[in-house]
């Protein structure tokens, strides 16, 4: 059977889940990905009998939404390639912005930075590579999530220095900075960045989103619950206070609903330069904020 007859008996199949032109698309970036070629290359090929079974399962697992990123546990971010499966968030358009906005601002070389739920390690591993002097860390409170971001860190040629910790409890977090970093000074890590894409999405919020997400990708990645939706936002502050450097920054991902919530709890800990940033949709996704305390 060559693709185009084969094309005619699976997009009906996935036209009943998505519309017309994103079951075409899946259809033509499942092809690719099996194959490793353009579907320019291969749309007149002829398919062998265990490749229309291979397929077939696969087409049937994307027609129950279950994300294409998944099943070639791949996905692309800020340029890069990532291995994903289901214990990391699949990473987001929006995600890329806030590492261009800190790369941007940022442009110094000696730089330390810690990324809080690291998750597939997709900004600490983007930081570091574009910023190969900069001494990087990241944390997450899922030991699977920490073996998919070391994956990650290996298949980019990036070092990273990773941490299995949860701020929930505890927003102590001691590193022997001579250990890692290339300085005389003895006593806990101090950081000129902090950045987190935290979980920012109250459970109520489910029904709203869509199948793949809420039914495939981590709970604990993704929702806080609905009496306390500035939950992580509170303790990474609090983190952030301890562990930043003097006017060291703080870059946060935000739910657009409750950005000036935000704004004021950073305001009320003593933040200072507290600024919502906008993402290229025009929704307040971002913010950044530097730390005037004594440290």
């Amino acid at each position: 059977m060559n693709v185009q007859h084969y094309k005619n008996i699976i997009l009906p199949m996935l036209s009943e889940s998505f519309d017309a032109r994103e079951a075409e698309n899946l259809f033509k970036f499942t092809l690719e990905d099996f194959f490793k070629k353009r579907y320019f290359d291969i749309k007149d090929f002829d398919l062998n009998d265990d490749e229309i079974e291979e397929l077939n399962y696969i087409y049937e697992k994307i027609s129950n939404h279950y994300p294409i990123q998944y099943i070639f546990n791949k996905a692309h971010f800020y340029g890069l390639d990532f291995y994903v499966d289901e214990h990391v968030l699949i990473p987001r358009p929006e995600t890329e912005e806030l590492v261009h906005l800190i790369l941007s601002e940022n442009k110094q070389e000696l730089v330390s930075v810690l990324d809080i739920g690291t998750g597939s390690g997709c900004i600490a591993i983007s930081l570091k590579k574009h910023r190969p002097e900069w001494s990087v860390f990241a944390i997450d409170v899922s030991e699977n999530a920490l073996e998919v971001a070391k994956i990650n860190a290996l298949k980019n040629h990036t070092t990273i220095e990773f941490f299995n910790h949860d701020i929930l409890p505890n927003t102590d977090f001691f590193v022997d900075v001579n250990l890692y970093m290339e300085t005389n000074d003895a006593g806990p890590l101090k950081l000129d960045i902090i950045v987190s894409n935290p979980p920012y999405i109250p459970l109520k919020e489910k029904e709203q989103m869509s199948v793949s997400t809420v039914q495939f990708e981590p709970h604990l990645a993704l929702f806080v619950e609905d009496n306390n939706p500035l939950l992580f936002y509170d303790k990474i502050a609090d983190f952030a206070l301890q562990h930043l450097t003097p006017h060291g920054k703080l870059y946060l991902e935000l739910n657009e609903f409750n950005a000036n919530d935000v704004k004021a709890l950073l305001e009320t800990k003593g933040f200072r330069h507290v600024y919502i940033k906008q993402d290229l949709a025009g929704k307040n996704r971002m913010i950044t904020a530097q730390n005037f305390l004594k440290t």
